[in-house]
């Protein structure tokens, strides 16, 4: 009995340890909800991603800027500043990088691509380091709440796939808070070493992060000072010894920090003999803002002009010298629009994107509008809260200082400058941090309450008495005075709400056929709004199908954006005004931050022809995947004008006259390289290859398959192997990835009554 008892016992136990060993270990229930949120923001900006038609590769704006200049250093390893300022380098760095590891992979069209995926990455990894941070200065639910936000909250959401310095900013900025407040808790030395580094790292992308080290001085400050001392006062061997703690912490903090950022400006200077810590940008926009253009209603223009014809290293020494000027004998017109600046700052972002502004610039917001809403009201929330956190006895220790510091800092520079999203990203943070810590209070005291009503009733009493209480109200309110006294909220979102149900109705309608129906949606549409530009323009495109060019161009108004100018260029072309038409679709192309080259084959039912000239800026609608038309002198052969095959491309012909068997495509082609360019081309389910000859113009002739015989459309789809000139010639300064050129494109049929039409 007994020896059988123990070989039982011992099997078990066997069997026991056997089960531990192959066990996996379990996730804690924060564990999964923090990789929930982690997947749940993948898909939310996958989802962005793959509404979103901003490309900074044909962005005349910042976002152009950064990527033109990252792939000349990708390409050549030579770093150019901006033509009229000197911008942040962390962020070209950084693209360079990413566009320099796709060339080095064979395929430099994933330079993009790659950006994003990197971007969408530091994103998602500040969910669990917001988490951590949260936690530990305020409690786990603080921490719960946070990663929430940053999982979901819409502008953090869109910010991985606007291509600016602002996800690298953030990413640096909320790090370097994450490893300050990990110091606190361990007084580890590499934790403030990492949070110097990554404090540079944020302002080598965006100057503002620079001053802020300012902030974490007091952060350290407070840190390193007892309790007591900091209310009492020092004896001189304690203030010594308080003194010694902080410069110690504050050389770990500095060496790191300035270690990163002096670099550049020991470049600066060689380049410039000039001491430019960084950039001049933040000067250039100060001096922009309060110059005797912008102050005499002359505009931006005139004050870029200014700029432009003074050599780059004294820009900086003028515009210094003119704040000082203006500050000495204009102070007033640094308060000039304080206050307007300051309501601007407390708006409802999405409902101002959506509902008030006159269009929405390329960006998804109707694709995306349920989690843009949410976020607005997601806003709110965290906002009203976070004051009561503020107004609150300090109990995170030295890191209210630093937040303050950064709220305070960013509400004072777009009161001098001007109001833009991305400026705001500091506030938000932390105003979303501060909240999260008031709601998790919040939560908290709803447990309790559930269990012992009694004590949460004495503890909220005993809150909304104090003074800290009685502040917090007192903020919460202004708050929302700030908030809806801004907007007539209502309104705009019935009108907003109204808009889109007629353009909605305007759509249907225009499936169906019913055009007249569709016209009159969208004139309900424009008397619920009547500044909304890109209703016009889709109005306008509707009346320029209908042949209706007078009533197209009414439409349209007098407002201006690259989508309306499309239209107004296609109507022009229509009309035979070619000098006019070219005017509005180059500029269009050359300014917008998306393709309008896909844009117009999309929008654009353009003229049937039997033969394009590519180049002379009428081909929009006929073709994408081509770079910005250039010209030539004619002789010897060569076009008049012609484009750059980037990596594809596409060029669609409506005809006149359906395809006859025997017709002959004919196209004019050179080789940008020496020897010959292997260029694909695909007409409908055949493919062919052309060995494409560089240095010289040739015709080449390829017969139409007899499966395209009576379309009424050919469609080419074209590719060929890129490459950059800068790389080839440096003396070219050409970045763009090229690879054949085209000059005009035409279809010979073999019985063809009525004459050739050609573009002109």
């Amino acid at each position: 009995m007994h020896t059988a008892s123990a070989t039982t016992s011992d099997g078990k136990a066997a069997g026991a340890a056997r089960r531990t060993a192959l066990a996996l270990p379990r996730l804690s229930a924060t564990a999964t909800y923090l990789a929930a949120l982690v997947l749940l923001g993948l898909g939310l900006r996958l989802w962005f991603l793959a509404v979103n038609d901003i490309d900074p590769r044909f962005s005349a704006a910042d976002d152009g800027d950064y990527y033109q200049r990252a792939l000349r250093l990708a390409a050549t390893g030579e770093y150019l500043d901006n033509s009229w300022l000197i911008r942040p380098p962390g962020h070209v760095f950084f693209f360079a990088a990413m566009l320099k590891t796709a060339i080095l992979l064979g395929d430099p069209t994933l330079g993009i691509a790659m950006i994003r995926g990197v971007q969408v990455a530091l994103s998602l990894a500040l969910i669990p380091v917001g988490y951590d941070m949260a936690r530990r200065l305020f409690s786990q639910q603080a921490g719960l709440i946070f990663a929430t936000v940053l999982a979901v909250w819409f502008p953090l959401v869109e910010l991985p796939a606007l291509i600016l310095s602002e996800p690298l900013f953030f990413f640096g900025l909320v790090l370097s808070c994450w490893a300050l407040v990990r110091w606190r808790d361990s007084r580890r030395w590499p934790w403030l070493s990492g949070a110097g580094a990554a404090l540079a790292v944020a302002a080598l992308a965006r100057s503002p992060a620079l001053y802020a080290a300012v902030f974490v001085l007091g952060f350290l400050w407070w840190e390193t000072a007892s309790g007591e001392q900091r209310r009492t006062g020092l004896r001189m061997a304690r203030l010594r010894s308080w003194m010694q703690r902080f410069g110690i912490a504050a050389a770990i903090f500095l060496i790191p920090f300035v270690g990163i950022i002096a670099p550049w400006t020991a470049r600066n200077y060689v380049t410039y003999n000039r001491l430019i810590i960084i950039d001049t940008l933040g000067p250039v926009n100060l001096w922009m803002a309060m110059s005797d253009a912008v102050n005499a209603g002359r505009g931006e223009g005139e004050a870029k002009a200014i700029l432009a014809a003074i050599p780059q290293e004294e820009r900086q020494a003028f515009v210094s010298a003119d704040i000082r000027r203006i500050v000495r004998e204009e102070p007033w017109r640094l308060t000039r629009n304080f206050w307007p600046h300051f309501q601007h700052i407390w708006k409802a972002q999405f409902i101002e994107d959506y509902f008030v502004k006159v269009s929405f610039f390329t960006r998804p917001l109707r694709e995306v509008w349920i989690i843009g809403a949410l976020g607005d009201l997601l806003w709110l929330i965290f906002s009203v809260a976070s004051v009561f956190a503020l107004a609150a006895r300090p109990r995170e220790g030295g890191f209210r200082l630093l937040a303050l510091g950064w709220i305070a800092y960013s509400c004072l520079t777009v009161m001098l400058i001007h109001v833009e999203p991305r400026y705001l990203l500091p506030i938000w943070l932390f105003m979303a941090l501060y909240g999260a810590a008031t709601l998790g209070v919040l939560w908290k005291w709803l447990a309790l309450r559930r269990h012992d009503r009694a004590a949460a009733r004495v503890e909220a009493r005993a809150y909304l008495r104090s003074p800290w209480g009685l502040a917090g109200m007192l903020l919460c309110a202004t708050l929302l005075f700030l908030v809806f006294s801004y907007r007539d909220y209502p309104r705009i979102i019935a009108a907003g709400v109204q808009r889109e149900w007629h353009r909605a109705e305007a759509l249907a309608a225009y499936r169906r056929g019913d055009y007249s129906g569709a016209i009159a949606a969208y004139e309900r549409m424009l008397v619920a709004d009547p500044d909304f530009v890109d209703g016009r323009a889709e109005l306008a495109l509707l009346y320029l199908e209908l042949g209706d060019y007078d009533r197209g161009w009414e439409a349209l108004g007098t407002r201006h954006t690259h989508r309306g100018d499309v239209v107004r260029g296609a109507l022009a072309r229509a009309q035979g005004n070619q000098e006019l038409a070219r005017i509005y679709f180059e500029d269009a192309e050359v300014r917008a931050g998306e393709d309008v080259q896909k844009l117009a084959m999309e929008w654009l039912r353009p003229t049937p022809l039997t033969a394009l000239r590519l180049g002379n800026g009428l081909d929009f609608g006929y073709l994408d995947g081509f770079s910005f038309g250039e010209t030539m002198a004619a002789g010897d052969g060569a076009p008049r004008t012609y484009r750059w095959l980037q990596s594809w491309g596409i060029i669609r012909l409506p005809l006149p006259e359906p395809l006859q068997e025997g017709a002959v495509l004919r196209l004019r082609l050179a080789g940008g390289r020496p020897g010959a360019t292997p260029l694909s081309l695909t007409l409908g389910n055949e493919r062919m290859t052309l060995p494409v000859r560089g240095g010289e113009w040739r015709i080449y002739r390829l017969a139409v398959p007899a499966s395209l015989s009576g379309a009424s459309q050919i469609e080419i789809r074209l590719a060929a192997p890129t490459f950059i000139p800068v790389q080839v010639n440096r003396a070219s300064g050409d970045a763009r990835l090229l690879s054949v050129m085209i000059s005009d494109v035409a279809v010979e049929q073999p019985a063809l009554t009525a004459p050739t039409q050609e573009q002109p």
